[in-house]
């Protein structure tokens, strides 16, 4: 069977707007409205938000028990599904707390299933010199979803809060009908390209290597991507609940401003996935890590509407940006037959990062009046990063020089 890889493209970027885009982030924009509508206090949305984290965390620790009894394409249509129906079950308002906390919840699950397996499933039928920008492609999902959500969501607010989540689970709803036979199809494909047998400059292959625990610069890489998970939450977490609430825009100004995050967060993965196969992975990280984390700074400098919305687009950019340039850098680490091992260790300690860290931060804000000593907090964390993406060190395996 001759591979259609332009659709294969297509069903990884629906899987991550279906996942991240609408699963986790349109929720962003759903926060505010839910307090100030009073179906839930201001310490019960945020848990909300932690509850899609925890299914974030828990859903890699499943997926490595389960992958070698469940096919891939059966995870991937399950994740779909899970996103969808969570949000059509949150769209009846009058059931209990921890109704919605479950599905918010599954949620998570589903969009890290989705996250884990889209890219390696399909990286492994596109040439090497291709990675960067395919997977620029697939997570690009995520910043469209994202972007969806800031514009739709607060026009069907207007009408009531209940329309809005129908609006996000019938959207996924119809992704996951559009992909189902696509995921099916990438499972029976032809064999998937030879990396090693076609090495392409600036790429390291580790197929026939050492365990990837035994990399050091993959410790390295580990950490700095722990570290993003905190250098991105308080945009990801609270973005339009701090401009609605605590700084007094409106709505429909927070949810322009979270669409703007939407549209950097869609040409982050395409810019950075291009930029990074021509002028390498690990200095393209260290120039995104770095202006993500003066992104993160900017309110604590100043809350200007025009900066506001600069921080949005900024951050927006390198959240997906970086996952590309992490996810394509451990690929150039430890090769591709390990490359779905390392990304979901990577994904479970991002997952677990970000949830402690979205835990602690919900238990700051209840004590405090300001979300501004969160985001000091993530910039010193993306500082810590950019320190640990310069002590990584890729080499050519021993592989790669006999295949050369």
């Amino acid at each position: 069977m001759t591979a259609n890889k332009p659709s294969f493209w297509l069903a990884g970027l629906a899987a991550t707007f279906t996942g991240n885009g609408i699963g986790r982030f349109a929720y962003i924009t759903l926060m505010p409205a839910l307090i100030q509508a009073k179906w839930f206090s201001k310490e019960e949305a945020a848990q909300l938000g932690v509850a899609t984290l925890i299914g974030y965390l828990v859903g890699p620790i499943c997926i490595q028990r389960v992958i070698k009894t469940i096919s891939n394409q059966i995870l991937m249509r399950f994740g779909m599904v899970l996103c969808s129906v969570s949000y059509l079950a949150c769209s009846f308002p009058h059931m209990s707390f921890l109704w919605f906390y479950s599905w918010r919840f599954l949620a998570g699950f589903g969009g890290a299933i989705l996250m884990v397996l889209a890219a390696p499933m399909i990286l492994p039928h596109v040439p090497a010199p291709q990675w960067g920008r395919v997977a620029g492609v697939i997570f690009s999902g995520i910043g469209l979803g994202a972007a969806l959500a800031g514009w739709l969501i607060p026009e069907l607010v207007n009408i009531h809060i209940i329309f809005a989540w129908l609006a996000m689970g019938i959207t996924c709803g119809v992704l996951t009908l559009i992909t189902w036979k696509t995921w099916g199809d990438i499972a029976v494909a032809s064999t998937p390209v030879n990396h090693t047998a076609m090495p392409a400059a600036g790429y390291a292959y580790a197929d026939g290597g050492i365990s990837f625990w035994r990399n050091q610069s993959m410790w390295y890489l580990l950490i700095a991507y722990a570290f993003n998970a905190i250098g991105f939450l308080p945009h990801t977490l609270f973005w339009v609940d701090f401009m609605v609430r605590e700084l007094g825009f409106s709505l429909a100004v927070g949810g322009l401003s979270w669409s703007l995050f939407g549209i950097g967060a869609a040409l982050g993965p395409l810019l950075t996935g291009i930029i990074g196969d021509g002028c390498g992975f690990r200095r393209c990280l260290l120039v995104c890590f770095t202006l993500k984390a003066l992104g993160v700074a900017l309110p604590l400098v100043t809350t200007n509407l025009w900066v506001l919305h600069f921080s949005a687009f900024l951050v927006g950019m390198f959240t997906p940006g970086i996952v590309t340039l992490i996810s394509m850098y451990a690929l150039e680490l430890v090769g591709a037959k390990q490359h779905r091992g390392a990304w979901s260790a990577m994904t479970f300690s991002f997952a677990l990062t970000q949830a402690s860290g979205g835990f602690c931060m919900t238990l700051l804000i209840s004590h405090t009046d300001s979300y501004l000593p969160l985001y000091a907090i993530s910039a010193t964390a993306l500082v810590m990063a950019i320190f640990c993406i310069m002590a990584t060190h890729p080499q050519p395996s021993p592989q790669l020089t006999q295949n050369t």
